[in-house]
């Protein structure tokens, strides 16, 4: 390990306390104690910071008594996905001015015209204003507030309004509760409500949906998961769906993964990809297939990638068989995911659910389902990651129990329209014309490819942030 973490391991060394806590809790205690005893405390003050403390937080303000070994369960999510992800320690500061900019900012956005003033890039999830729109932008700043005259400052923050508004989607990227924004996790389905954008956007984002503003925050401290865990002498975890990551656990944490059997045989039926045109000829099929799987006393489990899609879904259910009445589990009916997974099993229960049911959910069966084929997963729609979907096929087939699976994929999913390129969804769409039989194995293929480049893509920024890392931790801060 480097320098700066030998404090926190070696006086560790000497305890055989076992704490059971979240990544965000221990890290957040780690960053307070670092506060509280400087930037590069020596071994020797922590070590007597924490004796003092015993733990219980003492006259240092230190709570922890050293950080030895940690074993992390769901190690892909905690190791993986939320990897970069920084842990920050900040206070409120109110800001008029920033308030005011952040305003200005989305009124001077909504003027300036898509392609010909600004271009996305879909997979990048960029927007970057053209010659034409910078000179727009000059003329319409020019006979406001000297603050936005200067030109870099003025297309900075009216390209995170851009970002704001083309970008970040209401019920998918985030929602609004009680006048105030509190960001999704994309990857879990859940909120993350003590989360905030950096650097202006959370106040762009705001202004844009039209909520109070919140006073920007000043930067104590932070880290990202990444970072704190490689400072652990001993690291290990489990997951079950590491196999796809083994790759970066060893190259990043120096970690082996190992696989172990079931405890039971796996019962799992793996049905034939469904390809659909569009969304519509999709929520049909599903609704169908639905339709036929309650008739026989199932119980089925849809998975979709964010609210939005969720409650189109749900809308659709209601509107051709409502007496189906499907049970919604998202992010922002979080309160009742105990209940909904409680009767997720029961026969003729239809639980339409984004990520919230990927992870940490057993849906216990009736027996009556279980006699009948068990819990039925419809794959709605392709996450970006293949582990993602492998969490939510999971729900079925659990302990020896009977279960199913079918993916359903469309040419205008997210997923296929942020990574594919055109020239390919074109062919695709020919195919399913002219070559039927053809198109699911193209379809297939297309849909590895459009995952394979979303995971090459979220590597190649982990790896932006691991050499980022690997300097600030010789560099000493």
């Amino acid at each position: 390990m480097n320098g700066d973490t030998a404090p926190p391991a070696r006086a560790a060394a000497y305890s055989h306390d076992i704490v059971y806590c979240t990544a965000k809790e221990l890290l957040g205690d780690y960053l307070r104690d670092r506060l509280a005893l400087g930037k590069t405390p020596s071994v020797a003050r922590y070590a007597l910071a924490c004796a003092r403390s015993g733990g219980q937080g003492g006259s240092d303000g230190v709570v922890l008594r050293g950080l030895f070994q940690a074993i992390v369960d769901e190690a892909d999510s905690v190791l993986i996905d939320e990897a970069v992800t920084p842990l920050i320690i900040s206070a409120q500061h109110p800001d008029d001015l920033l308030e005011q900019a952040a305003r200005d900012a989305v009124v001077l956005a909504r003027q300036l015209r898509k392609d010909a003033d600004y271009r996305i890039e879909t997979a990048l999830r960029h927007i970057e204003l053209t010659p034409e729109g910078r000179d727009r932008l000059e003329r319409m700043a020019d006979g406001m507030a000297p603050f936005w005259r200067h030109r870099d400052r003025s297309r900075e923050l009216v390209e995170m309004a851009l970002y704001a508004i083309e970008l970040m989607v209401r019920d998918q990227h985030f929602v609004v509760e009680d006048d105030k924004i509190v960001l999704v996790d994309e990857l879990t389905g859940r909120l993350a409500d003590q989360r905030t954008l950096s650097l202006g956007l959370q106040q762009i984002l705001e202004a844009s949906q039209g909520v109070p503003i919140s006073p920007p925050s000043d930067v104590s401290a932070r880290l990202s998961f990444q970072r704190f865990f490689r400072r652990f002498a001993r690291l290990g975890g489990m997951t079950g769906t590491a196999e796809e990551a083994r790759g970066e656990f060893g190259a990043v944490y120096r970690l082996a993964t190992q696989r172990i059997p079931t405890h039971r045989p796996v019962s799992r039926v793996l049905m034939p990809l469904s390809v659909c045109s569009d969304q519509e000829k999709k929520f049909s099929r599903i609704v169908a297939s639905t339709r036929a799987l309650i008739g026989e006393g199932r119980a089925v489990l849809i998975g979709m990638r964010s609210v939005k899609s969720s409650e189109a879904l749900r809308d659709y259910f209601l509107r051709l068989h409502p007496e189906l009445e499907p049970s919604i589990l998202h992010a922002v009916n979080h309160r009742a995911e105990a209940d909904i997974v409680a009767r997720a099993g029961q026969p003729g229960a239809v639980t339409i659910a984004t990520n919230m049911a990927g992870r940490g959910t057993d849906i216990a069966l009736h027996d009556s389902v279980r006699e009948r084929g068990g819990l039925h997963v419809i794959i709605g729609e392709s996450n970006d990651f293949a582990r993602i979907d492998r969490q939510l096929v999971g729900r079925c087939a659990r302990q020896g129990d009977p279960g199913s699976v079918q993916r359903y994929v469309a040419f205008d999913d997210e997923l296929m329209r942020r990574f594919l390129p055109a020239v390919v969804r074109g062919w695709w769409s020919v195919m399913q014309r002219r070559r039927p039989q053809w198109a699911a194995r193209y379809a297939e293929v297309a849909l590895r490819l459009a995952q394979y480049r979303a995971e090459r893509l979220a590597f190649r920024q982990r790896q932006n942030i691991l050499k980022q890392d690997i300097e600030l931790d010789r560099s000493g801060f």
